[in-house]
């Protein structure tokens, strides 16, 4: 019986994602039962109104955790096939980094803490509160060209791996799948303006819900794609880039693609085959 190459650590790490991902969820279905959300600002109590912003508190720290946990599980998965580099670590810290930024920034955000849901419906609340609205569009763009830079972090290994050009496109496809996430990202950052410029906050705030609740769950999906290449290589048809000897074709790491082990690339064997 053929078996896998078994758990890495950006396994565990995209399971913990996962875990996140549910917490979304979790905060999404909360703030439509308990927080309005969904109906006309007209209609909401200010006691719905208040744990829903209790309740966006919460997702924000669980959102945040989620989508930069799936991002450092792709990068863990990178250095697993392909080593690392100074792009690599480039990008790992910029991922850290801004995981880092937004918890900090938006824990400290509010001083005291209430005082992000009691500053609409309470006269007499008291304290500071940062721009939220810029604070979620700079991070939402920052976001964007991190995701974009971890999907364009495998190709230069990609292209430089001993392989038909036919299995490499099928790499660099099924890599490049995870492009929908800047999808998501995308609309995500023109509902959160939509939100920002509605008169009818709560109403507008199920769209940004469900886009961030997607968008967690689209980016365990993208990392975990290349599970999926014995599936995809069905439709594609590579047999007559296979070499007589050898179904996988020659597939050696070059010697530019530093840290590039032999272990990744019997990794990526079975992960095509």
């Amino acid at each position: 019986m053929k078996t896998g190459p078994g758990l890495a650590v950006d396994d565990y790490v995209v399971l913990a994602a996962t875990v996140f991902a549910i917490g979304t969820a979790v905060c999404c279905l909360i703030s439509v039962s308990s927080g309005g959300c969904g109906k006309h600002l007209w209609a909401v109590t200010v006691d719905e109104f208040t744990k829903l912003y209790q309740t966006t508190y919460a997702f924000v720290i669980v959102y945040i955790t989620c989508v930069s946990t799936t991002k450092v599980s792709i990068l863990l998965f990178y250095r697993r096939m392909f080593g690392t580099s100074i792009i690599w670590f480039i990008v790992f810290g910029f991922t850290v980094a801004h995981w880092t930024e937004v918890t900090v920034g938006f824990l400290s955000g509010c001083r005291p803490a209430s005082y992000y849901w009691r500053q609409y419906t309470d006269p007499t609340a008291q304290g500071i509160c940062i721009d939220t609205a810029r604070f979620y569009f700079i991070n939402g763009v920052l976001r964007m060209l991190i995701n974009v830079s971890i999907l364009l972090v495998p190709i230069p290994a990609v292209y430089k791996l001993h392989m038909p050009r036919a299995q490499k496109m099928l790499v660099c496809g099924i890599l490049l799948l995870g492009s929908f996430i800047c999808v998501a990202n995308t609309v995500r950052i023109l509902v959160m303006d939509q939100l920002v410029n509605s008169a009818d906050f709560t109403w507008a705030m199920s769209k940004v819900f469900v886009w961030s609740c997607c968008e967690p769950f689209t980016g365990i999906v993208c990392a975990c794609l290349p599970t999926y290449a014995p599936l995809v290589r069905r439709w594609w048809s590579t047999s007559r880039d296979y070499g007589s000897g050898n179904k996988f074709g020659d597939i050696r790491p070059a010697s530019r693609v530093r840290g590039a082990s032999m272990a990744g690339v019997r990794s990526m064997e079975q992960m095509l085959y």
